[in-house]
């Protein structure tokens, strides 16, 4: 394969990545397309930054994203991004690489059982077993115990559907919350993890 056609590809890997995941800092991009070392994984990014199929914003350090060429190049339909949401997608990607990269995870599907709908950050199946992800950043602590009440009926519900009881993996940046999650995890029997 020539060294055009290899650059093209790896491109449009990052591309479809960016895609994916909609923000990206190097070193993520890096673990994920493998990109060697700091030198190279930023050579690769600035040049596609200056032929303008990616974009940047400086938050705690150069977050990349998809621009409208990028877009067009993988055909991609990704609606305006919001910036607020950069450290918790952010969080979601170190979580994502953290876990292994699970090749069955997806973010933000409804989850529909019985009446009500639950949104998690991502889910997958570890094991045959249900994942769910939350990303615990700015939302507040009155939700994350609703959503600990709700992911309490969802596993009565999948351990009797399923025969498995799934688990809720937490990722806050904050040692009050990561106690506060621990103990109403704890209250209401869940199968949980906190990072």
């Amino acid at each position: 394969m020539k060294h055009q056609e290899k650059r093209k590809l790896r491109e449009e890997k990052i591309l479809l990545r960016l895609d994916d995941l909609n923000f990206a800092t190097r070193e993520q991009l890096q673990v994920l397309e493998q990109l060697g070392g700091d030198r190279n994984a930023h050579r690769i990014l600035h040049r596609m930054e200056k032929e303008k199929l990616l974009a940047a914003v400086r938050y705690e350090k150069k977050i990349y994203y998809l621009s409208n060429r990028g877009k067009e190049r993988v055909g991609s339909n990704q609606r305006k991004l919001k910036r607020d949401k950069i450290k918790h997608t952010l969080m979601r990607n170190d979580l994502y690489i953290k876990l292994g990269m699970p090749n069955d995870w997806r973010k933000e599907v409804p989850v529909k059982y019985g009446e009500n709908t639950l949104i998690p950050d991502a889910m997958f199946k570890k094991n045959g077993i249900y994942c769910f992800v939350e990303i615990d950043n700015v939302q507040t602590m009155k939700t994350n115990y609703e959503k600990i009440k709700k992911y309490k009926e969802l596993s009565r519900i999948i351990a009797k559907q399923y025969k498995h009881v799934p688990k809720v993996i937490w990722y806050t940046s904050s040692g009050t919350r990561r106690e506060k999650l621990k103990e109403a995890c704890v209250q209401n029997g869940l199968k949980f993890e906190i990072y």
